[in-house]
């Protein structure tokens, strides 16, 4: 049982309510003797001791001190890989952020009504799908990109805009979508709608071309009335129709039709990314540096030796951990399912000038055959990054059938990272280090970066 908004070493009492998906439910009803960890959470937002209200969902452990946030997140990751037979003391401590607030570069706001039925754009408090909180403020992106998000509600307030119920499936509005560049400065947003061809604006039915618009030129006013300047406007339609398929239709409205963004990892080339709307990209830029560092390190890279390795680069996405390990490399091999992130994967070598990535489509187990890599010797080096659910489909098995001398395994899920050690080291896999990496500080996730060699 767990109590939302309570920190470890409190004395709190709390309500007990319904019991969903196994799990009881609980209300922090006030804290009757509070842990020497416990801080006043910066943000409006997060709801206090007797509060009827969840408070926002984004952020979890914002009354818990940093440091005590990484300890937490190291005791977890340890606690799942003794569980699975792993010695705890290979985890080593988080590495986290100096400055653990407004790291985003990413930010999905929904739609919606509160609780007062009031237009809401903001976040869904913790545990309600339904409601959407107007946010004041959001200390996850940076403070001009929220202006801007702030000044996108005016607007859909102001000119009558109808959200998308999740309960009816009716209305427009579905969510905005902004994207920055820590290095480069650039801002894109996204307007998303439903597939309504018309609705209502101004008391009036419209086309939602024109919404789309009028979107773009209050966005331009606000930007330029803010100081926060908008490189690529979107509108984007969410299409879905009972018996097809979803469709996502970009429409271009202004601006770049990409954002542009830098990563500078210590002791390689600064590799530069151009970003579409939908393109997958790490979240947190400063601390993206730094896991791919970590990633470079353990994979036993040398920047002053000569690049003879071979490398597989599995679950490669948009190629950002196989073109960062490029030129340290003879010879690097990225696979990846999505058929959009493979030519992204593509199209970020090109516009890096690397020439010794190239990047195939297709499950990873699957493809590993086809191309003759399942095979010992394949590889001198693999590197996994994987979706939440982990190796799936006979990948631990070409992993053991390709043997090779060290593996780097990548993961956002540390309870699917756990699992998965144990058919590794099964197959003659022998865990060397587990170093978690917080890239997303006041929230319970954790990414690792666990390295596994073989004789």
């Amino acid at each position: 049982m767990a109590v939302p908004r309570a920190v470890p070493g409190d004395e709190v009492e709390a309500v007990v309510g319904e019991v969903r998906r196994g799990r009881i439910g609980t209300r922090l009803e006030r804290v009757l003797r509070a842990s020497p960890h416990r801080v006043e959470a910066p943000c409006p937002h997060f709801g206090r001791a007797g509060d009827l209200s969840p408070g926002c969902g984004g952020c979890s452990l914002q009354a818990l001190e940093y440091s005590q946030q990484l300890e937490a997140k190291r005791a977890w990751v340890r606690r799942l890989l003794v569980a699975h037979g792993v010695d705890g003391e290979l985890v080593l401590p988080p590495l986290g952020m100096a400055r653990p607030l407004h790291y985003r570069n990413k930010m999905e706001f929904s739609f919606g009504r509160d609780a007062g039925g009031a237009l809401s754009l903001g976040l869904h408090p913790g545990g309600y799908r339904h409601e959407v909180l107007l946010l004041e403020r959001c200390l996850l992106m940076s403070e001009p990109g929220f202006a801007l998000v702030r000044a996108v509600h005016r607007f859909a307030d102001e000119r009558g805009l109808e959200p998308l119920s999740s309960r009816t499936g009716e209305g427009f509005l579905r969510g905005l979508l902004v994207r920055e560049g820590l290095r480069t400065g650039e801002r894109m947003l996204d307007l998303v709608t439903t597939g309504l061809e018309s609705t209502t604006m101004d008391g009036r039915v419209v086309a939602a071309a024109e919404v789309a618009r009028a979107f773009r030129d209050a966005v331009l006013d606000a930007a330029q009335r803010l100081g926060a300047p908008v490189s690529s406007l979107y509108w984007t339609r969410h299409i879905a129709q009972r018996g097809s398929p979803t469709r996502m239709e970009a429409h271009h409205l202004d601006g770049q039709p990409v954002l542009h963004e830098k990563l500078h990892i210590a002791g390689l080339p600064p590799l530069r990314f151009a970003i579409h709307p939908r393109a997958f990209f790490q979240p947190n830029t400063s601390q993206a540096e730094l896991l791919y560092g970590v990633v470079a390190r353990a994979a036993g890279l040398d920047a002053s030796a000569p690049a003879r390795a071979r490398l597989l680069d599995l679950y490669a996405g948009t190629g950002t951990i196989g073109l960062a390990l490029a030129p340290l490399c003879r010879e690097v091999i990225g696979i990846e399912l999505v058929a959009d992130a493979v030519e992204n994967a593509r199209a970020n070598a090109r516009a890096n000038g690397i020439t010794n990535a190239r990047f195939v489509c297709g499950d990873v187990s699957e493809a590993l055959g086809a191309e003759g890599l399942d095979q010992p010797g394949a590889a001198d080096l693999v590197v996994v990054d994987p979706p939440r659910a982990g190796l799936m489909g006979g990948a631990v098995e070409a992993l053991t059938r390709i043997a090779a001398p060290r593996l780097v395994y990548v993961s956002c899920n540390p309870a699917s990272l756990a699992r998965d050690l144990g058919p590794l080291r099964a197959a003659g896999f022998r865990l060397r280090s587990v170093q978690p990496v917080d890239m997303f500080p006041q929230t319970a996730h954790v990414e690792n970066v666990a390295l596994l060699e073989r004789d």
